[in-house]
């Protein structure tokens, strides 16, 4: 199964579609004002999730006559956007693409990132996605090949306070067995050069392919 997970941050409708449709009728999960983007792209959620407290009330009402609402109460531990992701983790995907998860609110952003490691917990291929980014949090071995590469640039950082025995290779910048510091920018904006680059360590790691 393959889950597309729709929040309120910022998101390109087009774009929107296009994984919809590149998915071919993905499970959809709408986050509270994601759900007004599910909409515009003229897709239906399979179930609404969150407080709604960013929403009105007349979507809500619009939301109940076609589909499934989880209605959060607003005073609570977690955000919209970790319920959903839990949720869909609950249901064992094979893929999990998170869009609106990045976006003017960088403390929104970057719990989003965190919450990417409970998907790499999981063994669930899992990304946040947007018009340039696509962010993943893994470790081990990752693969990244030219086909299938999202942007010209590849960067890694620390999820924790470092990467030890951190090995790239295929890129423009290798690197062997290094230690790679949280407070270090060399994991940034590395390159493809071969067909297939390898980026592996036991640590935590957060893999961005980016493009301007």
């Amino acid at each position: 199964m393959n889950i597309l997970l729709v929040a309120g941050g910022k998101l390109n409708i087009d774009q929107l579609r296009a994984v919809y449709k590149q998915l071919d009728t993905p499970y959809v999960i709408g986050v509270d004002r994601g759900n007004e983007y599910v909409g515009l792209a003229d897709i239906k959620p399979d179930i609404a999730i969150g407080d709604f407290d960013s929403v009105d009330e007349s979507v809500v009402t619009a939301l109940e006559a076609i589909t499934e609402v989880e209605r959060l109460n607003p005073i609570k531990d977690d955000t919209d956007t970790e319920h959903a992701l839990r949720y869909a983790l609950g249901m064992k995907p094979e893929k999990l693409i998170c869009m609106g998860c990045t976006g003017t609110r960088m403390d929104q952003t970057l719990a989003s990132i965190n919450l990417l490691r409970l998907a790499c917990d999981a063994g669930v291929d899992a990304y946040i996605l947007d018009e340039t980014n696509r962010i993943r949090v893994t470790r081990g071995e990752f693969r990244i090949t030219r086909e299938k590469q999202f942007g010209k640039y590849v960067s890694v950082m620390p999820f924790e306070n470092e990467i030890t025995h951190l090995t790239e290779t295929g890129f423009k910048y290798e690197v062997q067995d290094i230690t790679l510091g949280k407070v270090l920018s060399l994991g940034v904006s590395n390159e493809l050069v071969e067909d297939e680059g390898i980026i592996s360590s036991n640590d935590y790691m957060i893999i961005m392919e980016t493009r301007d």
